[in-house]
């Protein structure tokens, strides 16, 4: 089985999968990414064509929806992602910059945490990839199998259908092949946070249980019992010094790199989130009118209510996995304040305490906030707070679509009477 050794060879399988798709920098030297930036510029000018050769055909062959709120829902959905998978693929070389200072500060870390003798872990790294990926391909395997009956037309020529799906999935393999990307450099400071706070533990003594005081006094004996070795004590105390500091530092290095990681991908996570709380309140009432105005669910409405729910389900994990991930990671980040503080008491050293001192300032000036630039904050009260707004903004559109629904019955059977005299 591969065994990857750097940091390159491990982050492989997101690079090919974003250079296939036209996203990503295959390599850092100038004619690498003049050639990636050729490459980029095909997939777009091929994808317009694509565009406009299914608008063209799009009315002919492709099944009408259900009703008229549908189709001005999915219409909006399909001009959007268009729309995203154009953006991603500029924005992808607008920020590259961000993401090279990302990287370097990234090495500098790795450097430092081999020379701390911690563990790399890039196989467990690499393997989350693949895993992730052949998730997300078998996803949409799926999801287009299911929806493939009901999605064209009965004479609708094969090469049409491709192209359809092509235009109509590429869009969604590009968000979603962009946020686990985001997801993978998340994961990693997660990682590797957690690495630094278990070397924090080790750290402290073996007596967790006792009282701080009780701590204390037994450091003090035995600092007492080995006074007439004194070059071992101190060697002792500055190998802790040390690591305290090299810890300060990689935390530190990880906490920049991570928000220009989080810099890099912030329109592209503020457009997503932005699309998927409004396409997850249209799509929920779409499924309500389905559902509810049907006295008998047909097989044309039951294909409309899967093809509804899959898109719902899309838009829900995109929310759901980006600030669950954010929100773990920060908190793991947070950690080794807790950490840190139980080493200040029972320590003797002056300078060791100044170091801990000064650990605890840098956490409370650096904190690790991810957010969509800027705008809002991407934790799990994000999740709280756009289902409560789903859930407000749904009610109104129901009652709504249920008045305009009273007010049209009489006039159309004025109009039905009218006919009849």
């Amino acid at each position: 089985m591969f065994q990857p050794k750097t940091m390159h060879e491990t982050i492989m399988p997101l690079l090919v999968v974003n250079f296939i798709l036209g996203i990503g920098n295959w390599t850092s030297s100038k004619l690498g990414k003049i050639l990636n930036m050729a490459y980029s510029l095909v997939c777009l000018v091929m994808y317009c064509v694509l565009i406009k050769f299914t608008k063209e055909y799009l009315c002919t062959y492709y099944s009408t929806i259900a009703n008229e709120f549908g189709l001005w829902t999915f219409k909006a959905m399909f001009y959007s992602n268009i729309c995203s998978a154009l953006f991603l693929v500029i924005n992808s070389w607008l920020n590259r910059k961000h993401m090279e200072v990302a990287m370097m500060r990234i090495m500098m870390c790795e450097k430092t945490m081999e020379q701390m003798g911690l563990e790399k872990k890039y196989r467990k790294l690499y393997l989350n990839q693949l895993y992730e990926l052949g998730f997300v391909m078998l996803m949409f395997i799926v999801f287009i199998i299911i929806n493939h009956n009901g999605q064209f037309e009965t004479d609708t020529p094969l090469y049409i259908k491709i192209i359809f799906v092509f235009t109509i999935n590429y869009p969604m393999i590009l968000l979603y092949v962009s946020d686990i990307s985001f997801l993978h450099w998340v994961r990693y400071a997660k990682l590797r946070f957690e690495q630094l706070n278990s070397l924090l533990q080790r750290m402290l003594t073996t007596t967790l249980d006792w009282p701080q005081h009780k701590r204390l006094l037994k450091m003090l004996d035995e600092w007492n019992e080995t006074f007439t070795s004194g070059t071992q004590q101190d060697h002792r105390f500055e190998d802790n010094i040390n690591t305290i500091k090299a810890v300060k530092q990689v935390h530190l290095e990880l906490i920049k790199a991570t928000r220009n990681m989080n810099e890099a991908y912030g329109m592209q996570i503020l457009s997503s989130m932005t699309m998927s709380f409004v396409f997850i309140t249209c799509l929920l009432n779409y499924a309500y009118k389905i559902f509810w105005t049907s006295d008998d669910l047909t097989n044309r409405d039951n294909t409309e209510m899967m093809s509804t729910i899959g898109w719902i389900l899309f838009y829900v994990s995109k929310v759901f996995i980006i600030n669950h991930m954010c929100t773990l990671t920060s908190i793991e980040a947070a950690n080794t304040g807790d950490i840190i503080c139980e080493l200040h008491e029972p320590s003797i050293s002056k300078e060791f305490r100044a170091e801990i001192r000064d650990f605890t300032l840098q956490l409370i000036q650096n904190p690790l906030i991810f957010t969509a630039c800027g705008f809002f904050t991407l934790e799990d009260s994000f999740i709280h707070g756009v289902i409560g707004t789903v859930a407000t903004y749904l009610v109104i559109l129901i009652q709504v679509g249920d008045l305009q629904d009273k007010v049209a019955e009489p006039k159309m059977k004025e109009t039905y009477n009218t006919s009849e005299a």
